[in-house]
């Protein structure tokens, strides 16, 4: 069934920005390990395989093939449904969902709009119907980017029934908790096809939308009738300038995500990324690059978790946990990134002016208290100095300085506050009103 809403926006791990579409059992495993002993603690309760978790070979064997214009062996079942490849998860999905349900942690995976491209090649029965896989199919509509699926008309006969079909495997033979449907946000008919077929389960499964170039405020608004998140913007990599245009974008939505359906700002890429790429390569494959550790600068980290922290946006952690250094882990799971994040009320725009972007976010739970992050949009580091206006505030309140060590943020004598905030970095305040 559709989840109606989450009090606080969803928080996980995402295996795209580590493994693309080639993570295997045992690197699964490996991950879940950490994000037991590290994450779940925190809040954090989806654990998400992305694209290809149907697809035979390494990341590697992938890209030889693709460069031919063609693409890895696919499994499919009787019905035209993906199921998971058995050279990569030879014990099957459903093992690993249900070590994620016995420690409490929710099974998610990846799916796109339309049928298998298999399906239509074989066409496939549709299960319960006289139709086939080729009934259903508008070729037409492909994907731009992803060769593995084909494009539906959700109007015809059997298509409604094929994604009925599809999400009940995904729920009662699996047990998915969380779906992420991509090549759908320019696509509301699919979308409203696919919310109808997990209504239809009995198992609740929270739905999340992507990607999120062309997210306008009424196309947000109308998803929230089906969706709990929903990209806002296009894939986010481990640049601090990719933080520019999360800004801009989570401004234009502003007082539109909330508990019936959050903006999201796409995954978080601390720690271990492409990690079963080459490292160092020469050719790296664009955008995904080689085996690094993130690019972004500390300053460009605490930035990025700020903004998530401000806007309520979902955290899906897209690092390699096992190989995430401890300084990562230190700033995604700050205490008061975590508690601003998790009050699930999203800040607005109190300020901006000469590169400078300032957000507050009050608490929901004790009054007078809240959160300002301070952005700095240039490309230089810069002195910034605001009143208590530019903050958000008829006087100044007391305001503790987060990445600065907790420590107090004094006034000057004219009660302005002064700080040295690095390129695209920010400072992140807690304030506590004067009385």
């Amino acid at each position: 069934m559709l989840i109606s809403k989450t009090e606080v926006p969803p928080c996980g791990w995402n295996s795209y920005d580590c493994y693309a579409g080639c993570i295997n059992e045992e690197e699964a495993n490996a991950n879940l390990d950490v994000f037991i002993d590290r994450l779940k603690p925190f809040g954090f309760d989806y654990f998400c395989l992305d694209a290809a978790w149907y697809a035979d070979g390494s990341v590697l064997f992938n890209n030889q093939l693709r460069a031919k214009g063609m693409y890895r062996p696919m499994h499919i079942d009787e019905w035209g449904r993906h199921i998971a490849s058995p050279v990569m998860f030879p014990h099957g999905l459903k093992a690993l969902a249900d070590r994620c349900h016995v420690n409490g942690v929710k099974f998610g995976l990846h799916m796109m709009r339309g049928i298998p491209t298999e399906a239509y090649r074989y066409n496939t029965p549709i299960l319960g119907t006289p139709y086939h896989a080729r009934d259903i199919a508008l070729p037409e509509q492909n994907c731009s980017w992803c060769k593995y699926w084909t494009a539906m008309d959700v109007h015809k006969p059997g298509a409604q029934e094929f994604l009925d079909s599809e999400v009940n495997y995904l729920a009662n033979d699996i047990g998915v908790d969380f779906i992420k449907l991509d090549d759908a946000t320019e696509h509301p008919e699919d979308v409203e096809a696919f919310a109808r077929a997990i209504d239809k389960s009995s198992r609740p499964i929270l739905l999340s939308l992507s990607p999120g170039n062309e997210m306008y405020d009424k196309l947000f608004q109308h998803y929230g009738t089906f969706a709990n998140m929903v990209r806002i913007t296009q894939d986010r990599w481990d640049e601090d300038a990719a933080i520019l245009p999360a800004l801009e974008r989570s401004y234009n939505l502003e007082g539109l995500s909330g508990p019936h359906c959050w903006m999201d700002l796409d995954m978080i890429p601390f720690g271990g990324l492409q990690v079963n790429m080459p490292q160092n390569s020469s050719k790296p494959v664009a955008p995904l690059g080689c085996a690094r550790q993130s690019n972004l600068s500390p300053a460009g980290k605490q930035a990025l978790m700020t903004l998530c922290a401000i806007v309520c946006s979902p955290i899906i952690f897209g690092g390699d946990l096992p190989t995430t250094p401890p300084q990562d882990f230190e700033i995604l799971l700050n205490n008061e990134i975590i508690k601003c994040n998790r009050n699930g009320c999203p800040g607005i725009r109190t300020y901006y002016q000469n590169h400078t972007d300032v957000r507050k976010a009050v608490s929901s739970k004790e009054k007078g208290t809240g959160w300002v992050a301070i952005f700095n949009t240039n490309d230089l580091d810069r002195h910034i100095s605001l009143d208590a206006n530019a903050l958000g505030f008829d006087k100044m309140p007391v305001l503790t300085d987060v990445w600065g060590g907790n420590r107090p943020v004094v006034p000057n004598p004219d009660g302005t506050v002064d700080f040295y905030i690095q390129k695209r970095g920010c400072a992140f305040l807690t304030f506590h009103s004067i009385t």
